[in-house]
Order: structure tokens, then C-alpha cells, then sequence
């Protein structure tokens, strides 16, 4: 999930405020040190993503692998930086120069399958790099899609994964649990569900303590009354470069009020795109 993305919804992952486990202490910014920085924002801004990813430190390219990895952590989720503006740095051991940037963006709300708005303060670190200050720009998946129409419906209970994002080890996948049917519905995905891969390997979802790796209401089984949703992220470890060309999910179990027996949600393998 992109930093942003905990404030935009349900559906982003962690980082707003990265660098924060070291205690600050306030430095502005060098001139050399903005300037990379306005560089990086602006290319943001005007979407020129091959352009910031040269601005980016050298693990950080290494991280995303390519220029199109690392705009696909932007348009995954159809984010747009409108405007933003400089607000503050400070150092951090260990950290570099961490720059807190306020930033108005548009994004698109998976849970709310709809166009948002919204206003946040993000942290960038500008570190040494080889010819010049470069930018960290942490905690985004170095690949991520947003597959369209790929949903399973059994007995009034639909599944549609709204977005994939890899990171190193493990793979996030955002998924709306939605109740057509007349009766409430227990979904425990924590139970019995599966992610599959094209070479026939399968992983199940991490429970842990850690919110951004363990969706608290999916864990501890979700309640569906008639005609609610919800939408979560579920998280499965995986080799460290995971890069499948396909992926397919089962569900499990989904427990009808008053039915026979659980059943589970199967979606088809489906595309997650080619990583660069």
C-alpha cells in the first residue's frame, strides 16, 4: 500500500509517519536538499514518474526495480498530488533530513468505490547519495495493480479483489466482502482462505498483532448483515521478489445464517501484471 494510504482508506497500507520511531530534532533543509526535494514533488505532481524514480536513492530504485514498478504504486490506487507545500524538517539518527510535506491529493477509494479527497502531512527522507541529496520515499509496494471485474458471487455473498501490492515477502490484497442475500452472513477469511500462485504454490493470510498486517475485523470474523459491505486487506508472506504472472484466491469459510454448511468464495486466477 502506498504512504499515504491509511488516511485515504481501508485500503492503503502504512507509512505517513515513517521515520517517527527515532526522536527528531529540528534542521532546515539544505538549499541542495529542497531543491531535490521540489524536484521530486513536482515530477509527483505532473505524474513525470520516471523522472522522480532518478531522484530516488539508490536502494530505493533498487527496491522498484524500474521507473513503471514505482508508478504503478500511484496509479493502483489512481493518486494525485493536486498541490502541496513544505511545512517543516528535522534530522533523525540513523534517518538522514526528514522533510514533513502537506499534500492535497485525489485519490480512488476502493471501499467507497469512488473518487476522494483528501489533506495529509507526509514525511520524505533526503539522504546522501552519489551525486547529490537523493530522496526516500518509503513503505510504497515496488509493484501494485488494480485488477478490474475479477469477483466471485455465491448464495448472495460476493468477493472482488479491488487492488494487489507487492512488497518484499509478502503480498496485500484488498478485497470487498459485499451481502446481496436476505440472511447475515460470518466471513472468517482467517480460517481457511488461500492464495495460489501460477507455479502451483499456495500461501494463507498473516495473523499477527501488527494493524497494518493484520486486518483486525476480518481476524476476528466479519458480520455481514443484508445488503452491507466491508472492505479489508488481507496479507500473505510470500519469497521476498514474489513476481507471479497470475494469482487466484479462495475465501473460507462464509457461514449463512441458518445454512447447512460454510462454503467458500472462489475467484479465478487472474492477471496481476507483468513487474519490470
Amino acid at each position: 500500500m502506498t504512504r499515504r494510504a491509511r488516511y485515504l482508506s481501508a485500503a492503503f497500507a502504512m507509512g505517513v509517519l515513517a521515520f517517527a520511531a527515532a526522536p527528531p530534532s529540528k534542521a532546515a533543509l539544505t538549499s541542495p536538499e529542497r531543491a531535490v526535494l521540489v524536484r521530486y514533488l513536482d515530477a509527483l505532481t505532473h505524474e513525470r514518474y520516471d523522472a522522480a524514480f532518478a531522484l530516488l536513492s539508490a536502494p530505493e530504485q533498487r527496491y522498484f526495480a524500474s521507473a513503471k514498478n514505482f508508478a504503478t504504486s500511484f496509479s493502483a490506487d489512481r493518486l494525485h498530488i493536486d498541490r502541496y507545500r513544505v511545512i517543516g524538517s528535522s534530522t533523525v539518527a540513523h534517518a538522514g533530513t526528514v522533510a514533513i510535506v502537506s499534500e492535497h491529493v485525489r485519490f480512488f477509494d476502493h471501499a467507497k468505490d469512488s473518487v476522494g479527497t483528501l489533506d495529509a502531512n507526509v514525511r520524505y527522507g533526503v539522504v546522501p547519495g552519489a551525486h547529490g541529496p537523493a530522496i526516500k520515499d518509503p513503505f510504497h509496494p515496488w509493484h501494485a495493480v488494480a485488477p478490474s471485474g475479477v469477483e466471485i458471487e455465491k448464495d448472495g455473498i460476493r468477493a472482488t479483489v479491488r487492488k494487489v501490492s507487492f512488497f518484499t515477502g509478502r503480498v496485500e490484497v484488498i478485497v470487498t466482502f459485499a451481502n446481496y442475500g436476505s440472511t447475515p452472513v460470518t466471513v472468517l477469511p482467517y480460517g481457511r482462505t488461500v492464495l495460489r500462485d501460477d507455479a502451483g504454490r499456495s500461501y494463507v493470510p498473516l495473523a499477527t498483532k501488527l494493524p497494518g498486517l493484520t486486518d483486525r475485523t476480518l481476524y476476528e470474523g466479519l458480520l455481514l448483515a443484508p445488503s452491507a459491505r466491508y472492505t479489508g486487506a488481507l496479507t500473505f508472506a510470500t519469497v521476498d521478489r514474489f513476481t507471479p504472472k497470475t494469482l487466484g484466491i479462495t475465501f473460507a469459510p462464509i457461514v449463512a445464517d441458518g445454512g447447512d454448511a460454510p462454503f467458500d468464495l472462489t475467484v479465478p486466477s487472474f492477471d496481476v501484471g507483468a513487474p519490470q
